[in-house]
């Protein structure tokens, strides 16, 4: 028996003295960038108004796997929830103030060891807010990608624009219509910004071709076609799309549908299907209603 327990002290003390000890690394990093132009510490903003945000977080010892971001004032919504393998990350992106009376953005990093960290920003609501004005466009008609009518929209130019056109004017280009041939796609708008097949806008003025890609952010507005036809200012929109964010698509398109969706440059807006005519050389008309 002595024996044995020696034997098994000694086995004990082996595994031990073979286990690694487990690095006790320091927290992530994360810092607001103070540069011009950007919002940094707690401040007070018109309804709707856009501001912009810089983030940087590193971890030289442990990769950065996750970055999140909250927004907290009745309810806490999540704005985004990205996944890296990188030991520094840089995000810059324009927010917009929205309809509460006070919002905290909560701006979290996480690594691989499960280690957060995070900064946090206090917007207030100016009591002198008042809701905007608002751009209607009655009747879009887009063409889908082998149809002569042109599948680019911008908000800004109230334009439609071919292929080779929206080219030309990549800096103005909010939305984009094409047929997909996945059948739970289909009639699909989306952004230049979107993950769109290069089959589907080929060619030297393709999208893979463009320097700038503005994307825009989609969700379904459960809000009834009376109430989209009565929107005079935009406390529908900023209420429709609230502050998480949206899909890069708005896919299988029908008659009816209403879309809340938000452009590259903070702009809220909605739009409704009037009608659309599927396959690849069909078209789709809509109204749009957006911020000025």
């Amino acid at each position: 028996m002595k024996r044995l327990l020696v034997i098994i002290v000694m086995i004990h003390m082996m595994i031990v003295g073979c286990e690694k000890e487990t690095p006790n690394y320091p927290s992530p990093s994360i810092d607001f960038i103070t540069d011009s132009g950007f919002v940094y510490t707690d401040t007070t903003l018109a309804l709707g108004q856009v501001f912009k945000v810089g983030i940087n977080a590193a971890n030289p010892n442990v990769n950065l796997t996750n970055f999140i971001i909250k927004v907290e004032s009745d309810e806490v919504e999540t704005y985004l929830d990205s996944g890296m393998n990188t030991p520094t990350m840089y995000f810059e992106k324009t927010l917009a103030k929205g309809i509460n009376e006070s919002e905290k953005w909560i701006f979290i990093v996480r690594d691989r060891d499960g280690i957060s960290a995070e900064i946090r920003l206090n917007v207030k609501m100016d009591s002198s807010s008042t809701f905007g004005n608002i751009a209607y466009f009655p009747s879009v008609e887009l063409g889908a990608q082998n149809n002569t009518t042109g599948s680019f929209f911008s908000l800004t130019e109230d334009s439609v624009y071919t292929l080779n056109s929206a080219f030309e004017n990549q800096n103005s280009i909010d939305l984009c219509y094409y047929y997909d041939f996945i059948d739970t796609d289909e009639n699909t708008i989306a952004s230049p910004g979107a993950n769109i097949d290069v089959s589907v806008y080929p060619g030297t003025s393709g999208l893979a071709s463009w320097t700038t890609r503005r994307t825009s952010r989609f969700k379904i507005a459960n809000i009834a076609d009376e109430d989209f036809m009565s929107a005079s200012n935009d406390s529908l929109l900023i209420v429709a799309y609230g502050q998480s964010e949206g899909n890069r698509k708005a896919k299988n398109l029908q008659t009816g549908n209403i879309y809340s969706f938000k452009n590259e440059g903070g702009k809220v807006g909605l739009f409704k299907v009037n009608y659309v005519i599927g396959a690849d050389e069909g078209s789709i008309n809509i109204s749009i209603k957006v911020q000025e």
